[in-house]
């Protein structure tokens, strides 16, 4: 028997949808441990991510915070997660895989359960607490190569990567150089970034050996589920 993935989103009464339904610039994702949370906070607007910012820090009782641009990171003192969708997905015997995101004053969740009839009971239950909840996708989750499966963030992928070594690997990817046949060559790509064929060839190797390097547990997982 197949287990379940669902994607919902629900609105109800929380202080991250109304935030975000006040902002709604901003997207933030949260990742919670039990004892303390994690946010990830995008807007575009600098004035209106110091605004999130701040209400973030008020709510969660102070912790620590690193802005990058338009990308803000806070790591909270305590967890205050209150009795919600939460609950009703654990109450279902469900259970969610982080980060919840939260948009547009919706919250977004991916539920994972053994039986599809879990599902069903999760819904029931966040009717029952009175969210507006709409199911956006179900289907039968593969256990068998489920590293086909997982979604990385770009900043694990990219470890160790310096911005010359992206750049000429996008460089590369755009122009089809990993193309078979490849449609462009080291000498033209050179050329393109200003560079001589052996600083970009350079760039290019480094940052093929660190991303597969990021890449190789992965690998490895599909590897032996072969």
């Amino acid at each position: 028997m197949p287990a379940y993935e669902a994607r919902i989103r629900l609105i109800h009464d929380c202080f991250y949808s109304r935030l975000t339904q006040s902002y709604p610039q901003a997207t933030i994702a949260m990742w919670c441990n039990g004892s303390s949370h994690v946010f990830e906070v995008s807007c575009p607007d600098p004035d209106t991510l110091d605004e999130v910012e701040a209400s973030l820090m008020r709510q969660e009782m102070g912790g620590s915070s690193i802005r990058e641009g338009s990308v803000l990171r806070i790591v909270a003192q305590r967890c205050d997660c209150p009795m919600g969708a939460s609950s009703a997905i654990d109450g279902a015997g469900a259970w969610t895989e982080e980060p919840v995101i939260y948009k547009g004053g919706w919250e977004h969740y991916r539920v994972i359960a053994h039986q599809r009839e879990q599902i069903a009971t999760m819904m029931r239950l966040l009717n029952e607490m009175g969210a507006r909840v709409e199911l956006q996708s179900l289907k039968p989750l593969k256990l068998k190569g489920v590293a086909e499966d997982l979604v990385l963030a770009s900043s694990s992928v990219l470890a160790g990567l310096t911005d010359r070594q992206v750049q000429a690997l996008a460089q590369a990817c755009n122009q089809g150089y990993f193309q078979e046949p490849s449609r462009t060559d080291l000498d033209s790509l050179a050329r393109r970034a200003g560079l001589s064929r052996s600083t970009y060839a350079e760039h290019l190797r480094k940052a093929e050996s660190k991303l597969l390097s990021n890449l190789s547990a992965i690998i490895q997982l599909a590897a032996d589920q072969a």
